[in-house]
């Protein structure tokens, strides 16, 4: 009998693996639909319950998501776009008049007679700045093309992987309860004894890491940028907002941070650049390792060391998406050793109620 249950397994087991192997390249983008969905899907139910048409209701939660990504990036832009031309038309002026030699260069040991030589000869005449950048970027052409062209192939790359996310959670707000039930029938004919408890641990790790994920952002956006104003940082809201969206993706923080640190450095506030970059290490290590695991345990009853490593896990083995999968899998570890144990409180009532009964 289980031989043949176990039969019955193999093909459906063996087509998975292919069609696996068929779309590697779209997993992906598969994946983060489904996550997006499954986080998104409490507000399309709510926004319908209120009498939106579906597909309303999927266009609207559709544009809000690419809004809320793309809108900061395009700010950014736009300010970087203004900080470029600022650099260019310095840039312009210096080379016009030629860049003058700052005076801790003549302090240097050993080495300050040949770089003042070499300062006076290439950067402090008029048109040397020019004639250095032409020559430096001439030097470094041919390595700066096969970059170019690798990362223009990797931008169209993840640009078409983007589409395809949005694309398929689309179709998933439209078509959803069609393929829940699909996947909801395939799970308990493949697995009849855990896909109950699969079903009802998913949206609740996933919406848990979720909350934890999007609270934390605005939390360090909001006391970043606090710490930015503080410092002394140039645009400290923008810095905010951008520390916010980076603190999404693991190492976003940090980088933000010390990029701030080091420009407030070479403004020459090294006292200021010092204590926002402790200021920074302190909160992003008590955030990561006590903030962060526990609202994202909380949903699933999950202890803060389970969700931590969870975490940790996810990341170090499947990048960003394993901030969602770690907690699953934990998830899902604890409800079956909560449940073992469970079941070995329920025998040993049972037997002691029999040793009761015979003793009486």
């Amino acid at each position: 009998m289980t031989g043949t249950r176990y039969s019955r397994l193999l093909l459906p087991i063996g087509f998975a693996v292919v069609l696996a192997l068929l779309l590697q390249h779209f997993l992906g983008s598969l994946a983060w639909a489904a996550l997006l969905a499954i986080i998104t899907w409490p507000l399309h139910m709510r926004l319908i319950a209120r009498g939106w048409p579906r597909v309303l209701s999927a266009s609207t939660l559709l544009g809000a998501l690419v809004v809320s990504f793309i809108g900061p990036a395009l700010l950014l832009l736009d300010t970087l776009g203004g900080e470029v031309a600022s650099v260019h038309r310095l840039v312009n002026k210096l080379n016009e008049t030629g860049v003058p030699m700052p005076a801790w260069l003549a302090d240097l040991p050993i080495i300050a007679t040949s770089a003042h030589e070499w300062w006076e000869k290439h950067l402090a005449v008029p048109g040397g700045l020019n004639t250095l950048i032409q020559t430096t970027v001439g030097d470094f052409m041919p390595h700066l093309t096969g970059a170019a062209r690798t990362w223009g192939s990797t931008i169209l790359a993840n640009a078409l992987y983007l589409f395809l996310t949005l694309l398929t959670l689309f179709v998933l707000y439209l078509h959803g309860p069609t393929v829940v039930r699909y996947v909801d029938q395939t799970g308990m004919r493949l697995l009849p004894a855990h896909y109950g408890m699969l079903r009802r641990v998913l949206p609740l790790s996933v919406r848990g890491t979720a909350l934890g994920l999007f609270s934390i952002a605005i939390l360090e956006g909001i006391v970043l940028g606090l710490a930015y104003a503080v410092a002394g940082a140039p645009a400290p809201v923008l810095l905010g907002v951008i520390t916010g969206y980076l603190a999404l993706i693991p190492g976003g923080a940090p980088l933000s941070f010390t990029m701030v640190s080091l420009l407030l450095l070479g403004q020459g506030h090294s006292g200021a650049a010092l204590g926002l970059f402790m200021w920074g290490t302190i909160e992003l290590f008590l955030v990561d390792k006590f903030v962060r695991p526990k609202l994202i345990g909380r949903k699933v009853n999950l202890p803060f060391l389970a969700v931590l490593f969870g975490l940790l896990g996810g990341v170090s083995t499947m990048g960003v998406i394993g901030l969602f999968v770690g907690p699953f899998i934990m998830a899902v570890l604890f409800v079956w050793l909560r449940g073992g144990y469970d079941r070995v409180l329920e025998e040993r009532r049972a037997v002691a109620d029999v040793k009761v009964e015979q003793e009486s």
